[in-house]
């Protein structure tokens, strides 16, 4: 059955802290991770009913948490002008199902003008649709964010998860461990050792600057802005996710 439209009027927006909304991404986001954060929001639904002592009955139904670009390469692959205190990034949303089919796409509209305030140096946010979570980012264009395709950085990658462990870990995590990330000496060293692929992701930029320094730094963005119908159909397992001249086995 098709969803309906979210009552924005029901919907509250505050700033807050890492406390309120933790359990929220341990639990219910897929990454299972919490992040270093720097603008953290939480989101109410207001039942419209009164508690004892008064006031709506707020109840929690999800976060949208923006931070510091995780990379030291990544604000330098938007444009070489910009520095660090320029760009956030868009780390975790979720926003519990049933409140209607645009409700992460209001909230995501209504943290970005909260940002204009708490955030005014910055120029430029970035974030992510996972490949290997089937997200095309559709939320994104729905708040007119830009799309610049996913060949972006270095290719696919793996995670890694040791035996009896609940923890995804980077390849480069691994590698400091256990003095390489490529697959087979991982695997030699820990026989048992889970693993995935990494999926490099689709990535959307949006301009918290004004029209007139996002018009120049569009003449210099490293990356061209992309069509939404660029977006890649086909599955993630495509061998378009791979570098030329790079041996990688889609296994």
């Amino acid at each position: 059955m098709e969803k309906n439209y979210c009552d924005t009027s029901k919907i509250i927006i505050e700033r807050s802290t890492k406390e309120i909304v933790y359990n929220i991404v341990k639990k219910k986001h897929y990454a299972k991770t919490w992040t270093a954060s720097s603008d953290i929001y939480a989101v109410y639904y207001k039942s419209g009913e009164h508690k004892f002592f008064g006031g709506d009955d707020l109840k929690l139904i999800g976060c949208v948490i923006y931070g510091n670009p995780v990379g030291f390469r990544v604000v330098k692959s938007i444009c070489e002008e910009l520095i660090d205190i320029d760009v956030l990034e868009l780390k975790r949303l979720w926003i519990e199902d049933d409140y209607g089919k645009n409700i992460e796409s209001y909230c995501i509209a209504q943290t970005l003008k909260m940002l204009k305030k708490d955030s005014p140096q910055t120029k430029v946010v970035i974030s992510y649709a996972d490949r290997g979570e089937n997200h095309k980012g559709i939320i994104y264009r729905a708040s007119n964010w830009l799309y610049q395709g996913y060949k972006i950085g270095r290719g696919s990658s793996y995670m890694y998860k040791y035996p009896g462990t609940d923890e995804w870990l980077t390849d480069r995590a691994i590698g400091e461990q256990l003095g390489s990330n490529a697959l087979p000496n991982v695997l030699k060293k820990v026989p048992d050792m889970e693993w995935k692929i990494k999926y490099r992701k689709h990535r959307y930029i949006y301009f918290l600057c004004s029209k007139k320094e996002k018009k120049r730094l569009l003449k210099i963005l490293k990356h061209p802005i992309r069509s939404y119908g660029w977006v890649c159909e086909c599955e993630t397992t495509c061998i378009c996710d791979w570098e030329p001249g790079v041996k990688n086995a889609v296994l």
